[in-house]
């Protein structure tokens, strides 16, 4: 049979295999990232401020079992993954697996006509350092080769430094290991923690040999590929040593192979097989850590087929039956009778009377094939061993393959199961939910928030109808608190003023009072005007009052609502910017309008009124006028601090009492104007609208109730979003049917 014909034809059917699942992939794909669609709402839940249509959102995601789906669609795709990338190799894999200096290199040798430069197979001693990845390549010249060489990442370093130290001494920070401070790790130390324990020991031997070398491999970490033809290079790279004893003078060691990932050799083998490459793995029998796990994964995920080398010299022990139990244990289900086989190394007068019992003993084991065969004979190994391996492997392939299609059906079945239930779940939803204020349920909460204002304003009119005659608290505190300091703290010192004369010599004790006078008017009248900053902010709290309870009801049509007492937010002004958008120029609400224009310009301030009331009183200290009276006294420049200082004493405190009477009649406007303003804003707001050219009257309840039904999908914004977010679950839900109901078939 020609057996590179049929690898040929096994790669083109592989393929047509490969290309199906990839289609039925994609689907899977679609539905994952409808699947996480859904379930990424979930988080959405804490943005819904209804407790109700949140806890009936949350109660939906719940019940739908998205996350079931989610794991089951990804695990399925996963597996997918490997079964495609399997079906898409230009090649049959195969791996050998072996003890150490079990001819597992040698048999290598004989395939692929490398000698020891480049798959070393020296006796005694531990040879292969780093996984070796042999293809037939025919395009190479005879005699010719090209080693592809990977090296492996500094995380990698870093990983299996800290699971070496990590074995050694548990209580060791190896967590904190990073690249750049491997070769500062205490070895000393680590090697006290080892005691007498045999596995501590082993794991510090090859730490120590890793660190011992770090400094001459770390840079090889993170390198890029590299293309290598010298055997005498490539041997440095993945070889151990040059397989003389340590003793000898040109015994080599060599380390590079710590930081190679795997080392990808391509030649021309003895004979042409077609398609096929051979894995060398590092013999099972290394203390390496992770060397027998990482084995099996190599076998497992890159290899259609795996070669037990043994060299027997004795019947099968203990260890022979623990790794055929490893191999078969990993790859339970993946019938090990269609791909294991087991080549039994006969070394010409060493194992003669041994091979055939150990041939005989693993003839019951559950392998593909079995034969005795002299690893160091290409021919031997060709005719005795390969080509009887690749036929039995290559009628098989077929129900190898079907081993992992039948995975891949078991997870479609489980997700299948999963899809019906979401099947059956999402046909029990309703297309949408209609919650929310709408029509004449919009209307009557308008009506119903028209007679809640009505009654509020109305509490606050009859609150300014008993204020208005009372004296505003503000005007009269602020003003108080200056008359009281008006003939102390507003008079300058005699002391002060002294300084005054003494620093001019042009002045004279006039200059001095009059220079005095002037800073006093100033001062008096720049402390009453500052009374108008105290009553711009009971203006904001006064208008606040009045649409404290508009705003609370319309939060959501005007913003966030915000404290009435507090002087930074003006919500009349907030409210404003909403109409302008809305409801102006619309005769309907234009009443509703005015009144929030008329409110928002409203505001009182006494500057007027207080600046003619006390410059009137401040006269008699103003040389321009009329009813000023000149002191019947000189200054005497150098002493007219004190003098000046009584005299003025004596004037603020007449200016002081005549304000306290002149200011009387102005105490109580502020909250007379409040008053008017309050009634004017609830007139407009609450009174019927007539249109007397036609006699039509609207009542405002109505006013307020179309409103509130015109514009409910922004009063109720916050509902609204909520509602808009459940019925996007539910239609994202509803958009799953047909990719669950296509994967379920």
């Amino acid at each position: 049979m020609d057996v590179r014909r049929q690898i040929d034809e096994i790669i083109k059917h592989r393929k047509e295999k490969a290309d199906k699942l990839s289609e039925k992939q994609e689907d899977y794909k679609t539905l994952l990232a409808a699947l996480k669609k859904v379930r990424k709402q979930e988080s959405n839940r804490f943005q819904i401020k209804d407790d109700n249509l949140r806890n009936e959102f949350s109660a939906k995601i719940r019940a739908l079992e998205i996350s079931t789906a989610v794991t089951r669609t990804e695990a399925l795709i996963k597996e997918m993954d490997g079964v495609i990338a399997r079906f898409r190799r230009e090649y049959i894999s195969i791996a050998t697996i072996g003890k150490e200096r079990q001819g597992k290199s040698r048999f290598l040798q004989s395939v692929s006509c490398l000698d020891d430069k480049v798959i070393p197979a020296y006796s005694g001693t531990s040879c292969t350092g780093a996984v070796s990845v042999i293809w037939n390549d025919q395009r190479i010249p005879e005699g010719k080769l090209k080693a592809v060489i990977t090296y492996k990442k500094r995380e990698d370093a870093v990983a299996l430094i800290r699971d070496y130290v990590s074995i050694i001494a548990p209580d060791y920070p190896y967590q904190e290991i990073q690249f750049d401070t491997i070769e500062d790790i205490p070895l000393n130390l680590l090697r006290e923690s080892t005691g007498r324990d045999a596995v501590r020991q082993t794991a510090y031997t090859h730490l120590e040999k890793i660190l011992f070398h770090f400094s001459e491999i770390r840079d090889l970490f993170d390198a890029p590929p590299e293309t290598l033809t010298d055997p005498d290079i490539i041997k440095r790279v993945v070889a151990q040593n040059n397989g003389l004893a340590i003793t000898d003078d040109e015994s080599e060691q060599y380390y590079s192979y710590l930081a190679v990932a795997r080392a990808d050799i391509y030649c021309r083998f003895y004979f042409d097989p077609g398609k096929i490459r051979l894995i060398d793995t590092v013999g099972i029998e290394t203390t390496q850590l992770g060397a027998s796990q990482a084995m099996l994964d190599t076998v497992k995920n890159e290899s259609d087929a795996a070669i037990v080398v043994n060299r027997p010299i004795a019947d099968p022990q203990q260890k022979d039956v623990d790794i055929y139990t490893d191999i078969t244990t990993h790859f339970a289900g993946k019938s090990p009778e269609k791909w294991l086989f087991y080549l039994v190394n006969h070394v010409p007068g060493q194992n003669d009377n041994t091979v055939a019992g150990f041939d005989k003993g693993i003839s019951n084991w559950g392998i593909a094939g079995h034969m005795i065969v002299n690893c160091a004979d290409p021919n031997d190994v060709e005719k005795s061993f390969m080509i009887p391996m690749l036929q039995t492997l290559l009628s098989n392939i077929d129900d190898i393959d079907l081993t992992y299609m039948q995975v891949l059906q078991e997870k479609e079945q489980v997700l299948q199961q999963t899809a019906q239930k979401l099947i059956n779940y999402i046909n029990s939803l309703p297309a949408e939910n209609t919650g929310g204020f709408q029509g004449t349920q919009a209307y009557e909460k308008g009506k119903q928030c028209f007679n809640k204002i009505g009654v509020e304003l109305r509490k606050v009119v009859d609150h300014y109808a008993h204020e208005r005659k009372e004296p505003n608290y503000i005007l009269w505190n602020e003003t108080q608190k200056i008359l009281n300091n008006l003939d102390t703290e507003l008079n300058p010192s005699a002391d002060t003023i002294q300084k005054i004369a003494d620093s001019n010599a042009a002045v004279t004790g006039g200059n001095v009072w009059n220079i005095v006078l002037h800073y006093v008017r100033n001062e008096i009248t720049r402390q009453f005007i500052k009374i108008d900053d105290e009553l711009a902010k009971e203006n904001i709290r006064f208008k606040n009052k009045l649409v404290n309870v508009l705003y609370d009801n319309l939060s959501e049509f005007f913003g966030e609502a915000g404290d009435a007492d507090d002087d930074s937010i003006d919500m009349t002004a907030r409210i404003l910017e909403s109409v302008k958008s809305t409801i102006a120029g619309n005769p309907k609400y234009a009443q509703i309008y005015d009144a929030i224009v008329f409110l928002n310009d409203f505001e009182f301030n006494t500057r007027a009124t207080i600046i003619q009331t006390v410059r009137s009183q401040l006269s008699i200290i103003n040389p321009l006028c009329r009813e000023y009276v000149n002191p019947a006294i000189g200054f005497y420049v150098g002493s007219c601090g004190k003098e000046i200082e009584y005299f003025l004493t004596s004037r603020l405190s007449l200016i002081e009492e005549n304000l306290r009477h002149a200011l009387m009649p102005i105490y109580n406007t502020p909250n007379e104007a409040f008053f008017a303003v309050a009634e004017e804003f609830y007139d407009r707001l609450t009174f019927a609208v007539a249109d007397l050219s036609t006699g039509i009257v609207n009542d405002m309840s109505d006013v307020w109730g179309h409103f509130f039904q015109q514009y409910s999908h922004v009063i109720w914004k916050g509902q609204a979003q909520d509602i808009q977010m459940l019925n996007q679950l539910l239609s994202d839900t509803k958009a799953l049917l047909p990719l669950l109901e296509a994967c379920s078939k």
